[in-house]
């Protein structure tokens, strides 16, 4: 189960000037040092991020050139906290996703601002991959869904799931091999396979995913996922990213 960076369009730039675009205006990097009222704390959260750029050590989106003014790290963190999140929905992330069914499946909720495209088993022949729970969950004692805490016999089941569902694999592979349909085959496979899609979105809709995936009431395993694709995005639009999620480490 994994979150891979594909390629993505903008950066916190392009959020602020899709604002300022209101009043035909238009912001741009700054080169030098920004010195405005050194007392204010917006002043050190500016400091903050802008160390936080300088020493970054990813080579396209870090340095000085990208900088921008505390005007408009102003302008970000007011937009986010006041609701206006069409600025956040010009600039585009494209991700290659890999997760187990069921968790695809709850990716797949999120349809605003998103859109999918998933490999086949009607065309592809391959061995699947199989997700294997770090450890298995006890049922809570007060809830419909969710789990508590590990699951006194983990390991024991999960020995008896790796059997289970890697039976299922090689029934499937022989069902391929005796010449059934792809298409059918696949029924035989369990939910615990790994399946991949390209997923592309806007800054806002994946800062909602992130947020509602990672709150501590979604399933562990897609908070793991959420928390994986939030640390591809942080450094591509940081201060978009903290305004939108408060993730600032």
């Amino acid at each position: 189960m994994e979150a891979v960076y594909e390629d993505h369009m903008g950066t916190d730039l392009r959020v602020v000037n899709a604002a300022r675009v209101s009043f035909s205006s238009k912001s741009w990097y700054i080169n030098g040092e920004y010195l405005p009222d050194t007392k204010s704390n917006r002043y050190s959260e500016w400091c903050q991020y802008r160390d936080n750029i300088l020493h970054s050590n990813h080579h396209l989106w870090g340095g000085q050139h990208n900088i921008i003014s505390m005007e408009d790290y102003g302008l970000i963190n007011f937009l986010a906290s006041h609701g206006h999140w069409t600025p956040f929905g010009h600039p585009q992330i494209t991700l290659v996703m890999q997760a187990p069914v069921p968790i695809r499946t709850q990716c797949f909720k999120h349809k605003s601002g998103l859109v999918e495209n998933e490999e086949s088993r009607r065309y592809i022949k391959s061995r699947p991959s199989l997700f294997v729970p770090n450890e298995f969950r006890c049922t809570p004692a007060n809830a419909k869904q969710g789990s508590a805490g590990v699951h006194p016999d983990s390991s024991e089941w999960k020995r008896i799931y790796w059997n289970t569902c890697n039976r299922a694999i090689l029934m499937y592979e022989a069902m391929i091999e005796d010449g059934v349909a792809p298409e059918q085959a696949r029924f035989v496979l369990p939910q615990g396979i790994e399946v991949s899609w390209y997923w592309t979105g806007s800054l806002a809709a994946f800062a909602r995913v992130y947020n509602q995936r990672t709150d501590s009431h979604a399933q562990g395993e897609i908070q793991d996922l959420a928390r994986e694709m939030g640390d591809l995005i942080k450094p591509l639009f940081p201060v978009s990213w903290a305004a939108l999620t408060g993730d600032t480490q």
